[in-house]
Protein backbone atom coordinates (compact mmCIF):
# COMPACT_ATOMS: atom_id res chain seq x y z
CA UNK A 1 0.00 0.00 0.00
CA UNK A 2 1.30 3.21 -1.20
CA UNK A 3 0.81 6.94 0.01
CA UNK A 4 2.15 10.52 0.48
CA UNK A 5 3.75 12.53 2.66
CA UNK A 6 3.59 15.79 2.03
CA UNK A 7 5.85 18.78 3.48
CA UNK A 8 4.51 22.17 3.41
CA UNK A 9 6.86 24.71 1.52
CA UNK A 10 6.75 28.43 1.72
CA UNK A 11 6.97 31.19 -0.10
CA UNK A 12 9.34 34.03 1.20
CA UNK A 13 7.50 37.18 -0.58
CA UNK A 14 5.20 37.44 0.92
CA UNK A 15 5.48 34.52 3.46
CA UNK A 16 2.77 32.38 2.71
CA UNK A 17 2.09 28.33 2.17
CA UNK A 18 2.84 27.85 -1.40
CA UNK A 19 2.74 24.22 -1.69
CA UNK A 20 4.03 20.50 -1.00
CA UNK A 21 7.20 18.26 -1.47
CA UNK A 22 5.96 15.25 -1.39
CA UNK A 23 7.75 11.53 -0.33
CA UNK A 24 6.29 8.25 -0.83
CA UNK A 25 5.87 5.79 1.51
CA UNK A 26 4.17 2.79 2.02
CA UNK A 27 3.35 0.39 4.70
CA UNK A 28 -0.61 0.41 6.55
CA UNK A 29 -2.53 3.54 7.49
CA UNK A 30 -1.36 2.81 11.00
CA UNK A 31 2.45 2.11 9.82
CA UNK A 32 4.40 4.04 7.09
CA UNK A 33 8.06 3.40 6.30
CA UNK A 34 10.18 4.99 3.97
CA UNK A 35 10.46 2.22 1.22
CA UNK A 36 13.81 0.46 1.15
CA UNK A 37 14.21 1.36 -2.96
CA UNK A 38 12.20 3.89 -4.46
CA UNK A 39 13.10 2.29 -8.24
CA UNK A 40 10.99 -0.68 -7.31
CA UNK A 41 7.57 1.97 -8.15
CA UNK A 42 6.74 2.60 -11.89
CA UNK A 43 5.69 6.08 -12.62
CA UNK A 44 2.00 4.99 -13.14
CA UNK A 45 2.11 3.85 -9.85
CA UNK A 46 3.03 7.24 -8.45
CA UNK A 47 0.97 8.81 -11.25
CA UNK A 48 -2.30 7.25 -9.77
CA UNK A 49 -1.69 7.80 -6.23
CA UNK A 50 -0.86 11.59 -7.37
CA UNK A 51 -4.64 11.88 -9.46
CA UNK A 52 -5.94 10.52 -6.47
CA UNK A 53 -4.27 12.80 -3.37
CA UNK A 54 -4.09 15.87 -5.09
CA UNK A 55 -7.61 16.79 -5.19
CA UNK A 56 -8.22 16.43 -1.44
CA UNK A 57 -5.24 19.28 -1.07
CA UNK A 58 -5.99 23.17 0.04
CA UNK A 59 -6.75 24.95 -3.39
CA UNK A 60 -4.40 27.55 -1.91
CA UNK A 61 -1.40 25.47 -2.58
CA UNK A 62 -1.44 23.74 -5.97
CA UNK A 63 2.32 23.21 -6.46
CA UNK A 64 3.29 19.95 -5.67
CA UNK A 65 6.47 18.56 -6.12
CA UNK A 66 7.82 14.86 -6.64
CA UNK A 67 10.95 13.29 -5.93
CA UNK A 68 13.20 11.00 -8.72
CA UNK A 69 16.34 9.09 -8.34
CA UNK A 70 18.57 9.96 -11.10
CA UNK A 71 17.96 6.01 -12.45
CA UNK A 72 14.31 6.27 -12.37
CA UNK A 73 15.10 10.60 -13.85
CA UNK A 74 16.22 9.38 -17.28
CA UNK A 75 14.71 6.09 -17.82
CA UNK A 76 11.65 6.84 -21.12
CA UNK A 77 9.14 4.66 -19.00
CA UNK A 78 9.34 6.51 -15.92
CA UNK A 79 9.51 10.20 -17.83
CA UNK A 80 7.47 9.47 -20.88
CA UNK A 81 4.29 8.56 -18.61
CA UNK A 82 3.69 12.00 -17.72
CA UNK A 83 3.28 13.20 -20.79
CA UNK A 84 -0.55 13.57 -20.20
CA UNK A 85 -0.36 14.54 -16.58
CA UNK A 86 -1.33 18.29 -17.16
CA UNK A 87 -4.53 16.97 -18.56
CA UNK A 88 -5.36 14.58 -15.56
CA UNK A 89 -4.65 17.64 -12.89
CA UNK A 90 -4.93 21.12 -14.78
CA UNK A 91 -4.80 22.61 -11.83
CA UNK A 92 -1.67 21.26 -10.49
CA UNK A 93 1.70 22.72 -10.93
CA UNK A 94 3.77 19.86 -10.58
CA UNK A 95 7.48 19.59 -10.23
CA UNK A 96 10.41 16.75 -10.26
CA UNK A 97 13.22 17.10 -7.70
CA UNK A 98 16.31 15.43 -9.22
CA UNK A 99 17.41 13.71 -6.07
CA UNK A 100 21.22 13.92 -5.31
CA UNK A 101 21.67 10.20 -4.77
CA UNK A 102 24.58 8.45 -7.23
CA UNK A 103 22.95 5.97 -9.95
CA UNK A 104 23.37 2.82 -9.92
CA UNK A 105 24.15 2.07 -13.44
CA UNK A 106 26.66 4.92 -15.50
CA UNK A 107 24.20 7.39 -17.00
CA UNK A 108 25.18 9.61 -20.19
CA UNK A 109 24.87 13.33 -20.58
CA UNK A 110 22.44 13.02 -23.48
CA UNK A 111 20.34 10.35 -21.44
CA UNK A 112 20.03 13.64 -18.56
CA UNK A 113 19.08 15.77 -21.29
CA UNK A 114 16.44 13.88 -22.95
CA UNK A 115 14.79 13.50 -19.91
CA UNK A 116 15.01 17.20 -18.43
CA UNK A 117 13.96 18.23 -21.99
CA UNK A 118 11.01 16.30 -21.98
CA UNK A 119 9.43 16.87 -18.16
CA UNK A 120 10.11 20.56 -19.42
CA UNK A 121 8.08 19.98 -22.34
CA UNK A 122 5.30 17.86 -20.71
CA UNK A 123 5.14 21.55 -18.33
CA UNK A 124 6.88 19.97 -15.20
CA UNK A 125 9.36 21.99 -13.54
CA UNK A 126 12.67 20.21 -13.18
CA UNK A 127 14.50 21.29 -9.49
CA UNK A 128 17.55 20.14 -8.67
CA UNK A 129 17.49 19.33 -5.09
CA UNK A 130 20.14 19.33 -2.41
CA UNK A 131 22.42 21.24 -5.06
CA UNK A 132 26.41 21.08 -3.79
CA UNK A 133 25.56 17.39 -2.22
CA UNK A 134 25.85 14.17 -3.71
CA UNK A 135 25.72 13.76 -7.71
CA UNK A 136 23.81 17.45 -7.67
CA UNK A 137 27.46 19.17 -8.86
CA UNK A 138 28.30 21.82 -10.35
CA UNK A 139 29.07 20.12 -13.63
CA UNK A 140 25.37 18.57 -13.71
CA UNK A 141 23.91 21.91 -13.15
CA UNK A 142 25.82 23.03 -15.92
CA UNK A 143 24.66 20.63 -18.04
CA UNK A 144 21.35 20.70 -17.04
CA UNK A 145 20.88 24.24 -17.11
CA UNK A 146 18.62 25.03 -20.15
CA UNK A 147 15.86 23.60 -18.72
CA UNK A 148 16.05 23.44 -14.95
CA UNK A 149 13.75 26.08 -13.19
CA UNK A 150 15.20 25.80 -9.18
CA UNK A 151 17.80 24.72 -6.75
CA UNK A 152 17.20 23.46 -3.40
CA UNK A 153 20.23 24.10 -0.28
CA UNK A 154 19.44 21.57 2.17
CA UNK A 155 20.95 23.09 5.18
CA UNK A 156 20.46 19.58 7.08
CA UNK A 157 23.02 17.39 4.85
CA UNK A 158 25.62 19.71 6.93
CA UNK A 159 24.42 18.90 10.40
CA UNK A 160 24.95 18.34 13.41
CA UNK A 161 28.83 18.53 12.36
CA UNK A 162 28.33 22.29 11.20
CA UNK A 163 26.78 25.33 12.45
CA UNK A 164 24.73 27.64 10.21
CA UNK A 165 27.07 30.01 10.59
CA UNK A 166 29.69 27.31 9.60
CA UNK A 167 27.09 26.88 6.19
CA UNK A 168 26.80 30.55 4.95
CA UNK A 169 29.94 30.60 3.16
CA UNK A 170 28.47 27.27 0.95
CA UNK A 171 25.14 29.14 0.92
CA UNK A 172 26.40 32.37 -0.26
CA UNK A 173 27.62 30.58 -3.29
CA UNK A 174 24.59 28.79 -4.19
CA UNK A 175 22.41 31.46 -3.94
CA UNK A 176 25.24 33.61 -6.32
CA UNK A 177 24.63 30.50 -8.58
CA UNK A 178 20.82 30.80 -8.81
CA UNK A 179 21.14 34.96 -9.48
CA UNK A 180 23.68 34.14 -12.40
CA UNK A 181 21.86 31.18 -14.11
CA UNK A 182 17.75 32.83 -13.41
CA UNK A 183 16.96 29.97 -11.25
CA UNK A 184 14.50 30.22 -8.03
CA UNK A 185 16.31 29.07 -4.91
CA UNK A 186 14.60 27.02 -2.24
CA UNK A 187 16.46 26.96 1.21
CA UNK A 188 15.58 23.55 3.25
CA UNK A 189 16.18 22.48 6.43
CA UNK A 190 14.65 25.65 8.26
CA UNK A 191 14.54 24.68 12.37
CA UNK A 192 14.46 27.28 14.22
CA UNK A 193 13.94 30.96 14.97
CA UNK A 194 17.52 31.97 14.89
CA UNK A 195 17.92 30.40 11.56
CA UNK A 196 14.72 32.45 10.44
CA UNK A 197 17.20 35.33 11.16
CA UNK A 198 20.30 34.31 9.75
CA UNK A 199 18.40 33.47 6.56
CA UNK A 200 16.46 36.98 6.17
CA UNK A 201 19.54 38.38 4.80
CA UNK A 202 19.38 35.93 1.79
CA UNK A 203 16.75 37.16 -0.63
CA UNK A 204 15.88 33.77 -1.73
CA UNK A 205 12.15 32.44 -3.03
CA UNK A 206 11.13 29.86 -0.95
CA UNK A 207 11.87 28.06 2.65
CA UNK A 208 11.25 24.84 3.87
CA UNK A 209 12.18 22.85 6.91
CA UNK A 210 10.64 21.02 10.55
CA UNK A 211 10.61 24.45 12.13
CA UNK A 212 7.59 25.49 8.69
CA UNK A 213 6.37 22.14 8.86
CA UNK A 214 7.13 18.48 9.79
CA UNK A 215 5.56 16.08 6.24
CA UNK A 216 2.28 14.80 7.65
CA UNK A 217 0.29 11.99 6.04
CA UNK A 218 -1.92 12.99 2.65
CA UNK A 219 -4.83 10.94 2.45
CA UNK A 220 -5.53 9.61 -1.16
CA UNK A 221 -9.11 9.17 -2.85
CA UNK A 222 -10.47 5.09 -2.15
Amino acid sequence: MLCFWGQPRYSREPFAPFGYELFLREGEPDHWRVPTDFSQFTAQQIIDLLIRTAPQLPKSTPNLSINADIDQFVDPKFYLRFAQIKQQLPTVNLAVELTEHPAKHPIADTQLLAAARSFDQFGMRVILDDVGSGDNNLARIELMDPYVHEYKFAVQNFRPAQTLEAILPKLTYWHAMAKQHHKLLTIEGVESVADIAVLSHYQVEMLQGYFLGRPEYLPAEA
